[in-house]
């Protein structure tokens, strides 16, 4: 199987995710120093630096499985679904995890008297009923960071060309909302 780890950080293992050492990943990232220990951490993979939303230099239908653990909400989301829809193969699956609600208004609550990083916060929660009404997000100052929803992601996946879109809350350290779709076979 050909996966994608999309905001892959500094490398993780993924054999929670369904991947298998045997598999071929590909990491991306834009933070050159991450992708640097994710090499060393995990040199059978490719590693490569670049943004979600733009995906132009991969290969259309190339991969059947795309992972992204907690990257989606600081990317413009539509967007970058889109280009994950067009690099999977048909039947491939997009596994995401991502921030609920309850988790943006506890880092608002903890900004303290900071008031440019509440400002932010608040913005970041607007953006997230924005999402939640729209399947869209709005950018400020070149960023798209946002809080999601069920009824919010299932519109952007949706929207993209996904189907037979699932969702649930769970909670780990911190609750999150993880999405599973697929690319219409």
């Amino acid at each position: 199987m050909k996966v994608l780890d999309l905001g892959c950080g500094r490398g993780k293992p993924l054999d929670l995710r369904g991947v298998f050492p045997s598999d071929q990943v590909v990491g991306l990232d834009l933070d050159l120093e991450s992708i640097k220990a994710a090499k060393s951490r995990y040199p059978e993979r490719t590693f490569v630096c670049g943004r979600g939303e733009d995906l132009r230099f991969l290969r259309a239908n190339a991969f059947d499985r795309v992972v992204c653990n907690v990257a989606l909400p600081y990317m413009n989301i539509s967007q970058t679904l889109r280009q994950i829809h067009r690099i999977l193969r048909p039947g491939g699956t997009l596994w995401a995890s991502v921030h609920t609600f309850s988790f943006t208004a506890s880092e608002l609550k903890d900004c303290g008297f900071r008031p440019k990083s509440a400002a932010f916060r608040t913005f970041v929660m607007l953006n997230g009923a924005y999402f939640h009404l729209t399947g869209k997000v709005l950018s400020l100052a070149g960023k798209c960071e946002s809080t999601q929803t069920r009824r919010g992601m299932t519109r952007a996946l949706q929207s993209a060309g996904f189907c037979d879109v699932h969702s649930e809350i769970v909670r780990e350290k911190q609750k999150r909302l993880f999405v599973h779709a697929t690319k219409a076979a």
